[in-house]
């Protein structure tokens, strides 16, 4: 008698182990699936269908922490994808399209605070760029197109003053650029061709008055 209660207890289990990381009749991964680290603590879990993923991911530390949760959709061609640090905080979100970063991705540090966010486009950085201090406050402000600095770029003092700005094109520092005091006074600027410096470029004292001029010739 004890023996059938103990069988009957184990069945539910029994049923569930023999549905798990299984294929279907074409080959295909289906159903519910972990894996494991070679310690036995879980490495992932999650479902499967016609052999792609779906809903739910769970990706573990070995240590047991959760590191990675992603939920699928397009019938497991996309991803809104969660990174957390091992105490569980936040530490990056985006989305995957495959294996492709797309969209706005972004970054934090420990204390919550968000310090990178970028803009993809089928795995290539392409739109707008911004790097924050640790304390939130903006850092760099730069821009893409197609995995290439383009546009305008802006780099700024912790309290808040422009630092430096300058323009790029196809990846190469192109026309002025301009570094500046914490007080707002220009302290040089010049210009650049093909990522070169070219011509008079011009220091300034923090009173704003010229100091020195160099010349950058071929």
């Amino acid at each position: 008698m004890k023996r059938l209660i103990l069988f009957l207890l184990l069945l539910p289990f029994i049923s569930i182990s023999q549905n798990i990381n299984k294929h279907d009749d074409n080959g295909k991964k289906t159903g519910i699936w972990f894996g494991e680290y070679q310690n036995g603590n879980l490495r992932y879990k999650g479902q499967f269908k016609n052999g792609n993923p779906q809903g739910l991911f769970f990706y573990y530390y070995e240590s047991g922490e959760l590191k990675v949760e992603k939920e699928f959709f397009h019938n497991g061609q996309a991803a809104s994808t969660y990174f957390f640090y091992k105490d569980g905080s936040l530490k990056t979100s985006g989305l995957y399209v495959g294996k492709l970063k797309d969209s706005t991705w972004n970054y934090y540090n420990r204390d919550s605070i968000l310090i990178l966010s970028e803009e993809y486009r089928k795995g290539k950085l392409n739109g707008t760029s911004q790097n924050f201090y640790n304390d939130g406050t903006l850092h760099e402000i730069k821009h893409y197109k197609n995995g290439l600095l383009d546009g305008v770029w802006k780099q700024f003092f912790m309290d808040g003053s422009l630092k430096a700005e300058a323009n790029y094109k196809d990846g190469l520092r192109e026309g002025k650029k301009t570094y500046y005091y914490t007080n707002g006074k220009i302290y040089c600027m010049g210009f650049y061709r093909n990522d070169f410096k070219k011509g008079a470029w011009e220091y300034f004292n923090e009173q704003g008055l010229s100091d020195t001029i160099i010349n950058h010739n071929d």
